[in-house]
């Protein structure tokens, strides 16, 4: 997808959205790239509440929409999805008082927290015989973040990730968050030394 159609697609997503007064957020992919992946953006996608997501639905007719699992809806447009919740992620109100606004294809979106993204890019845990790179991104969006909340990540966890999973999903990114931390502080010695 070239950046001209999803600047083009993402702007009439955000005009319809924001014209019926339905929050939305950016998420996955493009979320993971404003909170610093360094891969390019080959898709975007949007979350709005699940509740919204019959209104949604209707704004866009030219959509091909899907019920997932969990009655949440995927409106599939052709440079760009919407996901009504996730089943297991929804935008909810907790999620949108910590929006934050970012540049994406040259248009300035609510992106959702960096706290949820990585949740959901630990859950989805895809690799690149996939074509997907999640563990990578969630490395990614923690090392430039010194300020994550970690007691909201692990507040949010407790509805975002499976309960088998969650103890070995969390252990493993604390030991991401260790290690980042580790080379943050000898980073920053090292540039004192060099400035001392």
């Amino acid at each position: 997808m070239t950046e001209q159609h999803q600047t083009s697609s993402l702007r009439e997503v955000a005009r319809r959205l924001d014209g019926a007064g339905i929050p939305w957020a950016v998420f996955a992919g493009a979320a993971a790239h404003v909170y610093g992946a360094t891969r390019p953006i080959t898709d975007v996608d949007v979350l709005v509440p699940a509740t919204r997501g019959e209104q949604v639905a209707a704004l866009f007719p030219e959509a091909d929409v899907q019920v997932l699992e969990e009655s949440s809806l995927e409106i599939l447009l052709p440079n760009l999805d919407i996901l009504a919740g996730l089943g297991w992620m929804d935008l909810d109100a907790e999620m949108t008082a910590r929006l934050t606004h970012h540049q994406v294809a040259g248009i300035r979106v609510p992106v959702i927290p960096p706290e949820d993204n990585i949740l959901l890019k630990a859950r989805m845990g895809r690799g690149p015989e996939v074509g997907k790179h999640d563990w990578q991104d969630v490395k990614a969006m923690m090392a430039p973040n010194a300020e994550l909340d970690w007691d909201y990540l692990r507040w949010r966890a407790q509805d975002v990730l499976p309960r088998q999973r969650r103890r070995q999903i969390l252990r493993r990114l604390d030991q991401m968050w260790d290690r980042l931390s580790a080379a943050r502080d000898a980073q920053s010695g090292q540039w004192r030394a060099e400035r001392g």
